[in-house]
């Protein structure tokens, strides 16, 4: 960025760090787009740099009250405490290195003023607060001390608004030329966001207990290595299950700009895919899926009964394709589970008409005894691995490479 030497932040009138390296974006989350200013640079200011600025050059800056500043600060967890123990530990760290690392303690340096050695904190405060209302300059031990806060100026700038929490803010930006297609503070938040998301575990949010009580273990059964990073949702504390709930939770989460990356998974069925059309996944925020389970090759032509009619009072018993109409999670447990002792497949029953979709909802017969079997079959496989290798988990695999490829 040109000119970045006029970069600064400042309090008051004292400048409290510059930015040769560039502003990061936690400094810029504590402004917002509304503080936004462009002003002339003023003679007194250009010929300040030491370097011929023209008079009237337009700068950018960003300006808010102190206090504003602080509490967005705080909002982002970086409070007076943290902040002022982030000082005191600087401290401490230049005073175990104090020997070896301070020139201003040799033959030839200016030790008294510019030493950190034995200055503390409370003189710190001190010095700040002198500055910045006026009384004298920012001496230049405090200034010392300032300098090795790089990187984490916005930690810096909330401990020094702990000191004068009413003076005003000033981040000046440099050229308004120069910051001309930059988009704002807001942008900056939203890039934390999108960073922060990648250091959380992968929420993983489905339609009722029935399923997390199935993926989870099974997901740490075959990727015992991601398990940490991969979170199902308890679902202890959900009032519902069903996909319209599940669809407000994604509302919720979106409205309420939840930092963690968040797949919700809708059951492959027609409930499940008339939720998502009303939800309208592609307006969610960049960390927000919204997804069905995967078709299953199985799914294509599965035993299903329909609705009575008089030729078949009890249902008619056809082969369709159920992929987006009828897999719920017992679709995936394994083909070892859904095979009836028969041979057949355990059926899928027509149920509901669902107008947006023009489809019925079906739902597979037996339900909480596939459920109990999976159970069984999943001691088995944590008991034997080689017991494992004969089951047939494509189904589950299948879901958790939705998963996991979801944001690639």
């Amino acid at each position: 960025m040109e000119f970045m030497d006029l970069s600064g932040l400042h309090v008051g009138n004292v400048r409290i760090c510059s930015f040769h390296e560039g502003i990061s974006g936690r400094v810029f989350a504590a402004f917002t787009d509304d503080m936004d200013v462009c002003r002339e640079l003023s003679a007194e200011e250009a010929a300040s740099f030491g370097h011929r600025l023209p008079q009237g050059l337009r700068m950018r800056e960003l300006v808010g009250s102190g206090q504003v500043v602080a509490d967005r600060l705080d909002a982002m967890g970086v409070t007076a405490p943290v902040a002022m123990n982030f000082m005191s530990g600087l401290l401490q760290e230049l005073d175990v290195f104090h020997d070896s690392n301070c020139r201003d303690c040799g033959p030839d340096g200016e030790g008294p003023r510019s030493c950190t050695r034995g200055y503390t904190i409370s003189a710190w405060v001190w010095d700040v607060r002198e500055a910045v209302t006026g009384a004298s300059k920012l001496a230049d031990t405090a200034y010392q001390l300032m300098v090795h806060a790089v990187e984490e100026e916005h930690v810096l700038l909330r401990a020094v608004l702990s000191v004068v929490p009413e003076a005003t803010v000033r981040l000046a930006l440099g050229t308004a030329e120069g910051w001309r297609a930059w988009s704002g503070s807001s942008s900056a938040v939203d890039q934390l966001r999108l960073q922060a998301s990648q250091c959380t575990p992968l929420v993983v949010l489905t339609e009722g207990r029935s399923d997390v009580a199935i993926l989870e273990p099974a997901f740490a059964l075959t990727y015992p290595h991601l398990k940490d990073l991969v979170r199902f949702m308890d679902f202890a504390h959900r009032p519902a299950g069903g996909a319209g709930p599940l669809a407000s939770t994604l509302r919720t989460f979106a409205a309420a700009g939840i930092a963690n990356r968040v797949i919700g998974l809708f059951d492959n069925d027609t409930a499940g895919w008339d939720a998502l059309r009303a939800l309208q996944p592609e307006r969610l925020p960049a960390n927000l899926k919204a997804l069905c389970y995967p078709d299953r090759a199985l799914a294509r032509r599965y035993p299903t009964i329909g609705p009575p009619t008089c030729d078949a009072p009890e249902g008619r018993h056809e082969n369709a394709d159920i992929n987006g109409a009828a897999c719920s999670i017992e679709l995936y447990l394994g083909r070892d589970l859904l095979v009836r002792e028969d041979g057949s497949l355990s059926p899928v029953h027509w149920r509901s008409f669902v107008p947006g979709m023009n489809r019925y909802q079906g739902e597979i017969m037996n339900k909480a005894e596939l459920q109990q079997a999976f159970q069984r079959k999943l001691r088995t496989a944590a008991d034997s691995p080689s017991a494992m290798a004969m089951q047939d988990w494509s189904g589950l695999q299948a879901i958790f490479t939705t998963v996991l490829t979801a944001f690639l």
